[in-house]
């Protein structure tokens, strides 16, 4: 059942998305505008808005101009429009079971229940949350998608030789070059990771959308550097795009290294590291696997006591590392959802927790670290809530 859903996403997206913009739409009416709907309206009104919605997703992107705007903000309203649902959905469950729950114990002491004025009240704190789930979106398409964060942690790592005790390795992942990011956007984040000097980069997936546009693209992004190199991993959307092709204008444009399910050696010193890039593996286009018989491969080729850093795109191979006593895995792939709701203490809720159950940020399990990049570009949509751009600075220490 799970497969089929994910599957079946897109497909099931542009169904719930119709309905989302009519109830949204027929709430603000009603609310704001005094205006009812004839009940037979709504379906009617539905099945258009979905094949409306199913003429734009099969239809190419305009070039830059009018159309291309117009389009961008209709999909833009659209997509807020499911959180609008959501949250018209959980206000609703809530009222039913207060009124519910009213309703019995005033049943139960034989008192008349008057909940006019109550029901008033949710509606405007109904309309309102529409309103400001509207606004939260809006800056997430302006100001939110355009915030960076530069990233910085250490992790101690147990016998790490002295050599490579203070490596700095600097984390991007997600450019999706050719996507809503342009050339000059990609060109400054290039030379903030420059700035940061880094002894390693590294790229873990997800570096472009077709290749089109590679001769113009690929030579911006190919001005990274590193003392050791830039080292590259392919993710899903580099395979939809062609996994041999990609890797080839890597490295036609750019002087990586690109590893597909290799290892490869880093000598600082007189020390050695050892980094193990693998190939996209993934059970769809959200979920990876679990375990990897590639991965067993790759690092029973290491040297016995190596160092190693794991680059994998998708972040669910993490509990195998842990079992094969890998300390440092880097990953990307969720762009942390790219709209989060904050908890608080640093805390989100997040769509991408049902892509995988590390789906941003660092974790630690025994003496394996794993970090979830949160991408430099986006897709789907140009948006950012609670959720910037992240290049990432690890530096290793011994624990």
């Amino acid at each position: 059942m799970t497969r089929l859903f994910w599957t079946n996403f897109f497909s099931l997206l542009l169904v719930f998305v119709a309905i989302a913009q009519w109830v949204c739409a027929t709430w603000l009416l009603r609310e704001l505008g005094g205006v009812h709907v004839p009940a037979a309206a709504h379906l009617l009104g539905t099945l258009a808005l979905y094949l409306i919605n199913r003429l734009i997703v099969t239809r190419p992107m305009p070039p830059p101009g009018l159309a291309r705007t117009l389009r961008r903000g209709y999909t833009g309203v659209a997509f807020t429009s499911l959180f609008g649902l959501l949250f018209l959905v959980v206000v609703g469950l809530v009222w039913a079971v207060a009124w519910t729950c009213a309703t019995a114990v005033a049943m139960v002491v034989g008192a008349g229940l008057e909940t006019g004025p109550v029901a008033t009240t949710v509606r405007a704190f109904a309309t309102a949350g529409l309103l400001g789930i509207a606004g939260a979106m809006a800056y997430g398409y302006t100001v939110g998608q355009r915030r960076l964060w530069i990233n910085r942690f250490t992790v101690p790592i147990a016998d790490l030789p002295a050599d490579l005790d203070g490596l700095r390795v600097a984390q991007i992942s997600d450019i999706h070059l050719g996507g809503f990011t342009a050339p000059h956007q990609v060109a400054r984040y290039v030379e903030r990771v420059n700035d940061l000097d880094a002894d390693v980069v590294v790229i873990t997936g997800d570096i472009t959308d077709g290749l089109d546009h590679a001769a113009e693209t690929f030579p911006v992004l190919g001005a990274l550097r590193a003392k050791h190199g830039v080292l590259a991993i392919l993710g899903n959307h580099d395979v939809y795009t062609g996994e041999a092709e990609v890797a080839e204008a890597l490295r036609r444009y750019t002087g990586f290294t690109v590893l597909l399910d290799e290892v490869i050696e880093v000598a600082v010193g007189d020390s050695r590291s050892h980094v193990i890039g693998l190939r996209d593996q993934g059970l769809d286009w959200a979920r990876g696997v679990a375990d990897s018989p590639i991965l067993t491969a790759l690092h029973g080729r290491l040297p016995d006591g190596a160092i190693a850093l794991l680059l994998s795109h998708r972040p669910d191979l993490f509990d195998h590392a842990t079992r094969l006593g890998v300390p440092l895995m880097l990953s990307g792939h969720t762009h942390g959802g790219q709209v989060a709701l904050p908890l608080g203490r640093g805390r989100v809720a997040t769509l991408a927790r049902f892509m995988t159950r590390f789906p941003r940020g660092t974790y630690r399990q025994v003496a394996t670290t794993l970090h979830v990049n949160l991408g430099l570009g986006l897709t789907g949509q140009p948006v950012r809530l609670a959720c910037p751009r992240e290049i990432t600075e690890i530096t290793l220490t011994a624990a």
